[in-house]
């Protein structure tokens, strides 16, 4: 969903509910005693553990109410989060229809306003119909997943008099919210999981989580955190919360956060406890920064322990110091705070004009590992250490630049023919073929990225009509591997050409496109399957390649320049230029 509109915006209650603060601390409605209702303004990025938020309370129908004001009524009635069951909603709906309804399989997301046939007499009419017309904007199931929508929104409401009063008859099998109730209700949020494989690490997994009343941002998103996974990642991760695992309340002890759980946390072993208190610092995130965190089991004191002790777990491997590395003169140098890059030690630093597409492995690993297209039969690597030399990990004569996972395996794609591509992941010299869905193995596999939480692959196909990028999980048991859920986060467009991917975090991907009107560079919340941002970046040069990761971006440009491009001033930079060319931040 476009990110614009979260921005601070001014609410007006509709019919059919009331305006009320609830503070998130001490999970209360407050209903003021003088004046109009009014909503705070509130910055979604800066929720605290007291904030108070906006509610709405559903208010049952008037008596001798028009139709039109019998629909805002029930549009209200659905956006009233203190009434769980949607009780008040179904009082504008005729007893049949009530029965019927099932808003609970989906929510829709919409923009746009009733109209109703205002030539109609009401006075003798026993039946007449209310539409709803708008742009469908997104769905959200019920596990919180976000899916883009398009197109126009023409809901039609059927009501009939019952008792002498206008009810709804025919009402949406979903649940409506207008971008006004989605913006006021619901949070966009990352839970994290750690991977299935228990190495050390998280998965992030985000989800629209309505605030449930009396509860607040934090209480929802550990109760969210402990409902689980959603089924698009749950094969690839687990949980250090044992099965049964509730939360009985959160509460604030001078500067400590305490976070009070069911018996059946006594039950989680010892080796994974570190797992159990990283999911929830990071799930938690500004809320808990610079607090301490406790965790008790019904009410008896437990452990306390600081979040910035489990940065080792995060998503986007980014430990110490930021490095980035490129290619000049046919070897790799990394990047120097000041003046020219220095050759990397060993093969990749060493022998100029024998390699290229080179990737990093986490440098976290000593020494850190490079892979790269060498003699033109294979994905090659050589550790960072003077003298080392090229070892072919992964054998095929027209493979995808290498791309590295976070537990030190190389993946690439094997181009077998125009229809058919095979992926390959290979770890110590040892390659493994790895099984695919059909819709990733049909067509050619032009470039293949590992996220940078390792739980997901993104891939540029193309299957004869047109480039794409296809998202899926990977998902590994042993020493078997395997993508599955793989759905395309980007068609094929004739106009536009997709050049160039790269993970930027954990959740979004930058993509390199070009068309007609030239290049662009956006960014792609890969879960929910839309362009988060205001708009593509900027490009004043012809780009090449790209590397990413949280708040930075490098370029290869025609000129034989790395550029770098400032958030903070929407400008490119130049980095590197005589001939330098494929930039490259570990695990890109």
């Amino acid at each position: 969903m476009r990110s614009e509109r979260f921005g601070a915006r001014r609410l007006t209650a509709a019919a059919g509910a009331a305006l009320v603060l609830v503070s998130g601390g001490a999970g209360c409605a407050t209903v003021p005693t003088s004046g109009s209702p009014r909503p705070a303004q509130e910055d979604h990025g800066k929720d605290t553990l007291s904030q108070p938020y906006v509610r709405l309370i559903a208010t049952p129908p008037k008596k001798g109410a028009q139709p039109e004001d019998i629909v805002k009524g029930f549009q209200a009635a659905m956006a009233a989060f203190d009434d769980p069951e949607l009780a008040i909603a179904r009082e504008y709906l005729t007893p049949g229809a009530a029965e019927r309804w099932n808003p609970w399989r989906q929510t829709r997301i919409y923009e746009g306003k009733i109209e109703s046939d205002r030539a109609q007499d009401l006075q003798e009419a026993t039946r007449t119909t209310v539409t709803l017309k708008g742009t469908a904007v997104a769905t959200i199931d019920a596990e919180g997943r976000s899916t883009p929508a398009a197109g126009n929104l023409v809901e039609p409401f059927t009501l009939v008099k019952h008792n002498g009063e206008w009810r709804i008859d025919v009402p949406p099998d979903a649940r409506l919210l207008s971008y006004d109730d989605l913006w006021r209700a619901y949070r966009k949020v990352d839970l994290y999981y750690p991977p299935a494989t228990r190495e050390t690490g998280l998965v992030a997994d985000r989800v629209w989580v309505p605030i449930e009343p009396g509860r607040g941002v934090p209480e929802t998103l550990v109760r969210r955190l402990l409902a689980g996974p959603t089924s698009s990642i749950k094969n690839a991760v687990s949980s250090a919360f044992p099965p049964g695992t509730e939360l009985n309340r959160i509460s604030v002890e001078g500067d400590t956060v305490v976070l009070d759980f069911s018996s059946e946390l006594e039950s989680v072993p010892t080796d994974r406890l570190d797992a159990l208190k990283a999911q929830l610092v990071w799930t938690l995130g500004e809320l808990v920064t610079g607090r301490t965190v406790e965790i008790r089991v019904n009410g008896e004191s437990g452990m306390r322990f600081r979040p910035a002790d489990y940065a080792r777990y995060d998503p986007n491997v980014l430990t110490g110091s930021l490095q980035a590395y490129y290619m000049q003169g046919g070897r790799l140098l990394q990047f120097k705070e000041k003046g020219d890059g220095a050759p990397v030690p060993g093969a990749a630093g060493e022998q100029a004009g024998k390699f290229s597409q080179p990737a990093v492995s986490n440098t976290a690993d000593f020494p850190p590992l490079v892979a790269a297209l060498v003699n033109g039969d294979g994905v090659y690597v050589a550790p960072m250490t003077p003298g080392s030399q090229w070892q072919r990990w992964t054998a095929g004569g027209d493979m995808s630049p290498p791309s590295w996972d976070r537990y030190g395996a190389v993946w690439s794609a094997e181009r077998v023919n125009p229809h058919e591509s095979r992926v390959w992941t290979a770890e110590n010299g040892r390659a493994r073929r790895v099984d695919i869905d059909d819709e990733l193995s049909y067509g050619r596999i032009l470039e293949l990225r590992v996220s940078r939480d390792g739980a997901r692959i993104a891939a540029i196909t193309d299957d004869g009509l047109g480039t794409s990028v296809k998202i899926g999980t990977i998902v590994r048991n042993g020493q078997q591997t395997r993508i599955e859920s793989v759905r395309t986060l980007i068609e094929p467009r004739d106009a536009r050409k997709i050049k160039d991917i790269a993970w930027q975090d954990a959740a979004d991907l930058l993509v390199l496109s070009e068309g007609s009107s030239g290049q662009e560079l956006a960014t792609w919340s890969v879960m929910e399957g839309v362009v988060p941002n205001d708009g593509p970046i900027k490009l004043d040069s012809k780009i090449k390649s790209i590397a990413a990761v949280p708040d930075h971006v490098l370029a290869a440009a025609d000129e034989g320049q790395v550029l770098t491009y400032s958030v903070d001033k929407h400008a490119w930079t130049p980095r590197a230029d005589n001939g330098s060319t494929n930039p490259v931040y570990p695990l890109g």
